[in-house]
């Protein structure tokens, strides 16, 4: 049997969730959840890791839900985009300092993001600097630097399993 399709208003919707509405909750982790989970995983790389980076992130969003009036981010789903995004780069630097203190090694540079962007070439840095730092959506990148949606995506896909390469060095 094929679901219908659901139609969120994001202001009914986060007015909702302000108020605690269970049922709010549980529709936008049954509608947003997945494109979040991907998100997670593309930067963390372990489903395990990328689950428990999703409950976290949930938990944090519907506790601060009222934040997301105040940022003034265009729709609910990108303030979403971006907590799941933060939360998952927390969890890789977290994982890489873990790392890096049990084999007992320096650390050069406190900014594990910045030391992964340094060694990607200047199309992806600045793909990744947009997406990433900036949070812009891949379209606005696209349009920025010339190219198709499509192509923004695939060299991020790139720049993502580059930064699960940097993460097991």
């Amino acid at each position: 049997m094929q679901q219908a399709a659901v139609h969120i208003d994001e202001y009914i919707i986060t007015e909702r969730l302000i108020a605690g509405d269970p049922v709010a909750q549980e529709l936008v982790y049954d509608y947003y959840g997945p494109a979040l989970y991907s998100i997670i995983l593309q930067v963390v790389g372990d489903t395990a890791t990328a689950e428990e980076v999703l409950t976290r992130t949930f938990i944090h969003i519907f506790k601060n839900v009222t934040a997301y009036k105040e940022t003034g981010s265009a729709t609910l789903f990108g303030w979403l985009m971006r907590i799941a995004r933060e939360h998952a780069l927390r969890e890789a630097a977290a994982v890489e300092e873990s790392e890096s203190n049990s084999n007992d090694m320096m650390k050069h540079d406190s900014n594990l993001l910045q030391r992964f962007a340094n060694k990607l070439p200047e199309e992806s840095r600045t793909i990744f600097h947009l997406c990433y730092y900036k949070g812009l959506p891949k379209e606005a990148v696209a349009r920025m630097l010339g190219e198709q949606p499509d192509e923004v995506m695939t060299k991020l896909k790139d720049v993502m399993v580059a930064f699960r390469k940097f993460l097991g060095e």
